[in-house]
């Protein structure tokens, strides 16, 4: 399955304490049942990570690759009724990054492989539309 839009989220918490407290919760809110939705609507990947060289902040990255454009937006949907409410426990802001893939190199595919939408203004029409 290829992958034809990513999110990048950036979390950027107030404390070590404040971003271990997320840490801690990530499956409490992210129940299994949740991503079993996301999943069935198109949500391919989600990978947390610490963001290590922005030295004396807490920030976590998320990245998300979805199947399309419109698996981004029901995903999101889901979401919104169930994660964004929790979001108020946390002192953090998040800021999110969304995107079309046009050059992708995986270690197994030998070599790049180029979308064909090269350009900027097709794929910020294809972004706008996510």
């Amino acid at each position: 399955m290829q992958t034809s839009c990513v999110n990048f989220t950036e979390l950027r918490f107030t404390s070590e304490a404040a971003l271990t407290r997320y840490l801690e919760q990530i499956e409490i809110i992210w129940t299994d049942d949740i991503m079993s939705k996301l999943s069935k609507l198109g949500l391919q990947r989600k990978s947390v990570m610490r963001i290590w060289n922005h030295q004396d902040q807490f920030k976590l990255g998320i990245l998300w690759e979805y199947t399309s454009p419109a698996a981004f937006k029901e995903c999101q949907k889901v979401i919104s009724a169930n994660i964004l409410p929790h979001a108020h426990k946390f002192e953090m802001v998040a800021r999110s990054l969304r995107g079309v893939p046009v050059v992708d190199w995986r270690s197994d595919a030998g070599g790049f492989t180029i979308s064909g939408e090269i350009n900027a203004d097709s794929n910020k029409e294809t972004a706008e539309t996510a």
